[in-house]
């Protein structure tokens, strides 16, 4: 009976797996057809189309005759939605590491990464909490738990990133102060974590100064050689958590260079 209690929440994770894999080929590749995609995936060409529409739904492509395309690629890699679909299980593997420098009384930062927001369905349990946040997602998950303090720092709002940045974000940030700060970051390429908006960096620096230590949640997907605006080197975070298929070279790159690197399992 338990296996197959379980079948449901495998099935679905399958098909989230599947579905981002998809959404990263027509990234590569701009378009496919739902037959070639059907024999990639060994599935049939129906179970393709209900993905296809999924995707619809989310806004990240568009269903053309017997294939599929990407939308607009500069807006759709900053949304929530496709960020959301990203490494999902390795995500999950360090979250558990990060929730346990929780405790209660303590004041917090958290980011509008998608990474830290798989933080906040175990937060309500370690209440008393203060939660710091430029991010509506962060909000309206945490509102309906009394033991939960809620301090949003505002700003120009950006519906891509359904969060706050802007110069009143990063002055309503220096009134404050927090134990900790999590975030997660775009790219981390060789020892420097990377962003692809000048403006998420501004306001990520903002709440990294006002905070007595801060955690970079980064899983194996995000190491590669790309980047655009540098939001730090990796020694400037009190703790690096990263999952297990970072590879044993990069490991080592960063331990060698002083960053405090946990693996989690």
């Amino acid at each position: 009976m338990r296996g197959n209690a379980q079948e449901p929440t495998v099935r679905r994770r399958e098909t989230s797996e599947r579905q981002q894999k998809i959404l990263d080929l027509l990234f590569e590749a701009g378009n496919a057809s739902i037959d070639d995609l059907a024999r990639r995936f060994d599935v049939s060409r129906m179970t393709i189309h209900r993905d296809a529409d999924a995707l619809v739904g989310r806004g990240l492509i568009n269903k053309i005759h017997g294939g599929l395309t990407v939308r607009n690629r500069a807006t759709a890699t900053r949304s929530v939605s496709y960020r959301q679909g990203k490494a999902l299980s390795l995500k999950q593997a360090i979250i558990t590491d990060a929730v346990a420098h929780v405790r209660p009384e303590q004041v917090l930062i958290l980011d509008d990464s998608t990474t830290v927001a798989e933080m906040l369905p175990l937060l309500p349990a370690l209440a008393p909490l203060t939660i710091i946040t430029n991010a509506m997602g962060v909000i309206q998950a945490l509102a309906p738990y009394p033991g939960l303090k809620l301090i949003c720092v505002g700003g120009e709002y950006s519906p891509s990133r359904d969060a706050f940045f802007g110069l009143i974000s990063e002055r309503g940030a220096q009134a404050l102060r927090a134990d900790t700060m999590f975030l997660s970051t775009s790219v981390v390429n060789g020892v420097t974590a990377y962003q692809n908006d000048q403006d998420v960096v501004m306001v990520k620096r903002a709440l990294m100064s006002i905070a007595d230590r801060s955690i970079l949640l980064a899983d194996s997907t995000k190491f590669r050689k790309a980047g655009l605006h540098q939001l730090a080197e990796l020694q400037e975070f009190d703790e690096v958590l990263a999952d297990g298929d970072l590879g044993d070279a990069q490991r080592k790159r960063l331990i060698d260079n002083g960053v405090n690197l946990k693996i989690c399992s």
